[in-house]
């Protein structure tokens, strides 16, 4: 892939509820202008909590300059050669003890394991329509597997595996949090979910986060600055890392807090509208 090194910013941006519209596409809009902006020397790349599985079609169009960074910075993903270039493991203790606790409180899935360039999803049973229907959707993008498995504590113990995501009403997610705090060489990353009324809880390798997606891609970009755009909890990791940290109008609370800068809502495609501005004061 050739990076970009005309522009010294790297500008990274969350997708759902940031970049992306309410109902998870990028608008026209937005792909015709960051498509001119890049070929123009802007240094752009997206940081998400999703996996390759539905990012792929979500960013097609797109002609990003720079790998992206999924699973909250567990995974760099070359978009143009379709390769990923590092994938951080959980620890295989750590991930097996993750493991036991979610068959405690009977979760079936999700436990991301990665082997030869192949991300598989990993479940033990699609109990409810919308497991079925969540797979089903995902199941069609060849950069994910959905693979069932005998057992997730099993599987944790004998592969690779890099990201747990759970979902839940906040009631059970919280006895399943305080439970998974205590496991050592973890992170967690727990919130309210942008589109359905359930709180997710993420997790993966210690230290890992979209922090460490800021520093690995500064260094892919060539960037010595990074302005950062997100809306959720899990992108508070960005704010102290960044050089500059925008929250979009419709952010949580904390978010909004901690900015540096509020732009217009993702429904308003407020970071493109930074970057216009940007670009009119004279460029990136």
């Amino acid at each position: 892939m050739e990076v970009c090194m005309r522009s010294k910013t790297l500008y990274l941006s969350d997708l759902d509820g940031t970049l992306l519209q309410n109902d998870a596409t990028l608008s026209p809009y937005a792909v015709r202008e960051l498509n001119r902006m890049i070929e123009k020397g802007l240094c752009f790349s997206i940081s998400s909590a999703r996996s390759t599985g539905t990012v792929i079609g979500i960013l097609e169009g797109l002609r990003l300059n720079v790998p992206i960074a999924l699973f909250n910075g567990v995974i760099y993903y070359d978009y143009n050669a379709a390769k990923f270039v590092r994938v951080m493991d959980i620890d295989p203790e750590a991930a097996a003890q993750a493991a036991c606790i979610m068959e405690k409180y009977g979760l079936n899935n999700t436990m991301y394991t990665y082997r030869d360039q192949q991300l598989f999803a990993c479940y033990t049973s699609l109990k409810t329509e919308r497991e079925r229907q969540f797979a089903a959707e995902r199941s069609k993008f060849p950069q994910k597997k959905w693979r069932q498995v005998r057992s997730l504590s099993e599987t944790a113990r004998e592969e690779r595996v890099v990201f747990f995501s759970m979902p839940g009403t906040k009631e059970k997610m919280d006895r399943i949090y305080e439970e998974m705090a205590k496991i050592p060489n973890l992170t967690l990353s727990y919130y309210l979910d942008t589109y359905e009324p359930l709180w997710y809880l993420e997790i993966q390798a210690g230290g890992v986060d979209k922090r460490l997606s800021i520093r690995v891609l500064r260094q892919m970009a060539g960037a010595d600055r990074v302005v950062a755009f997100g809306d959720n909890h899990n992108d508070l990791a960005m704010a102290g890392e960044a050089d500059v940290f925008c929250a979009v109008a419709n952010a949580t609370a904390d978010v909004l807090n901690c900015a540096d800068q509020v732009i217009p809502a993702n429904t308003e495609d407020g970071v493109i509208r930074y970057l216009l501005d940007l670009e009119s004061k004279g460029g990136w």
